[in-house]
C-alpha cells in the first residue's frame, strides 16, 4: 500500500514538501523535506544540527553541486529515517550553505527503496516500498 503525502503550500506555491522522522542522538525529530529526485543525498540546513548541539562536521566531508554550478560543503552521517511506517538507514548531509528555503529528500538510500510517483495534477505523492529480494 503507498504512503500518499498532499502537495504543501510554499510562497503561494504546491511543493512536494512531506513529513519525515530522523534520529540524531538517540531522539526522533520531524523534519519536513522536499522530495527532490534531482539532489544526490538528502541534506538539511546545518542550523537544525546547530539547534540540537550535534556536531554535523564530524561526518564524511563531499561537496556537492548545486543548481548554480557551484558547489557547497556537506556533511554526510548514516541516519535513521522514517517515512510514514517505514525506517530505515539512509546517508543525511548537513550544510550551512545549502542556499534555499527548504531541506532536501534525495535519491541515496530512498530511491532504491521506494518507487516515488509525483502526481502534479493532484498535488500528490506517493511512495509505495520495492520488495527486497
Amino acid at each position: 500500500m503507498p504512503i500518499t503525502f498532499r502537495y504543501k503550500s510554499l510562497r503561494g506555491q504546491l511543493l512536494p514538501l512531506i513529513p519525515v522522522g530522523i534520529k540524531i542522538a538517540e531522539r526522533w525529530y520531524p523534519i519536513e523535506l522536499y522530495v527532490d529526485s534531482g539532489a544526490a543525498y538528502t541534506v538539511l540546513h546545518a542550523s537544525i544540527a546547530d539547534g540540537i548541539g550535534f556536531d554535523y562536521r564530524a561526518g564524511q566531508l563531499v561537496h556537492l553541486q548545486v543548481g548554480d554550478g557551484g558547489f557547497i560543503p556537506v556533511y554526510l552521517h548514516l541516519l535513521e529515517l522514517q517515512l510514514g511506517p517505514e525506517r530505515f538507514p539512509a546517508r543525511v548531509g548537513f550544510s550551512d550553505k545549502l542556499g534555499i528555503g527548504f531541506n532536501l529528500l534525495g535519491r541515496a538510500d530512498i530511491f532504491e527503496r521506494f518507487e516515488i510517483c509525483f502526481h502534479e495534477k493532484r498535488g500528490i505523492v506517493s511512495f509505495e516500498s520495492i520488495s527486497k529480494s
